[in-house]
């Protein structure tokens, strides 16, 4: 029998780059994601609709598709499984723009796949599979993506520690604008972690700092107090430009977000190109995203909350 799964992509709304030191970061998932078809099938084979690829885990697996293949045969090991099965992958979220296309793939795929095989894993053990495919393409991930991909919801989010979810009274609505640029976040990381170097004691001061910002953003998000999430949004945004995870592209749009009339714009994800999230007056949300749609290769409003990773059986 079939079964489809679909996982969210994320934003991260504060303290992206700090949260792989230790931070608390504030993350939600977004209104997009990745949905993968799968069947039992007479050996272990992904198809990549976005990608055009088909890796076939018994011959020739592209490089694109290694993650997802590595992630796959964990899956298979854990299940002690020595049966196929064809995983279909398909995503509507740009890819390399920081919204965590990759961990939503491996946590539809792991959910599917095992579902198609008559499993039904506990959600730690998605988000551990899923982990896999996530050391590989990022190097040193800190864990939020696949956790907000199978978790969902809105959380605050601290490496190696259960997530903490965060109520919010009413959906808010965020901008996020892609500016076409696609980027490495592994090398992103492997910057933003370079600049301890030469100063570590003021480095540790910015981890703790970061995550006292993330804290009163999740505080301020729950209570509807946008002026003061804004606050923090632009405050952060700063601080990964100084620190040189941002890029021209995303400082405009940034600019341009504001000058929009957003209360508060930031990059979100691993920096250096992909996307910025922006944070528009209830009254005026259609008006800034028309006008920031000028500037950006895409952008579109996604309301938070929204549900992680869902499967379901397709078909026989």
């Amino acid at each position: 029998m079939s079964f489809t799964a679909t996982a969210p992509g994320k934003i991260i709304i504060a303290g992206e780059h700090f949260v792989v030191h230790g931070s608390y970061a504030l993350a939600a998932a977004i209104d997009r994601g990745s949905t993968v078809h799968a069947s039992p099938s007479s050996h272990p084979v992904i198809v990549s609709k976005s990608l055009g690829l088909v890796a076939d885990l018994d011959g020739k697996v592209p490089d694109r598709l290694r993650p997802l293949a590595k992630t796959l045969t964990a899956t298979l090991g854990w299940l002690n499984e020595s049966r196929g099965v064809k995983c279909e992958l398909e995503s509507n979220i740009p890819i390399s723009a920081g919204l965590g296309s990759s961990a939503a793939g491996s946590v539809a795929l792991v959910a599917a796949a095992s579902a198609a095989l008559g499993y039904s894993l506990k959600p730690n053990e998605i988000f551990d599979l899923a982990m896999v495919s996530e050391r590989m393409i990022h190097g040193n991930p800190s864990g939020i993506d696949p956790a907000v991909a199978t978790y969902g919801g809105v959380m605050l989010f601290s490496r190696g520690a259960p997530h903490k979810p965060v109520q919010i009274k009413k959906p808010t609505g965020f901008i996020i604008g892609f500016s076409g640029v696609d980027r490495s976040t592994s090398k992103m990381i492997h910057r933003f972690s370079e600049s301890q170097t030469s100063h570590p004691s003021t480095f540790r001061a910015l981890v703790r700092s970061s995550s006292v910002f993330a804290e009163n953003a999740a505080k301020a998000l729950s209570e509807g107090d946008l002026n003061s999430l804004a606050a923090i949004m632009n405050f952060n945004h700063a601080i990964l430009s100084s620190l040189g995870v941002s890029s021209p592209a995303l400082d405009s749009l940034v600019e341009a977000a504001l000058d929009a009339g957003c209360l508060g714009a930031k990059l979100t994800g691993g920096g250096g190109g992909g996307c910025i999230i922006a944070l528009p007056p209830a009254d005026r949300a259609d008006t800034s995203l028309t006008l920031l749609r000028r500037s950006a290769a895409e952008a579109w409003i996604s309301k938070i909350p929204q549900a992680g990773v869902k499967v379901w059986r397709s078909g026989d």
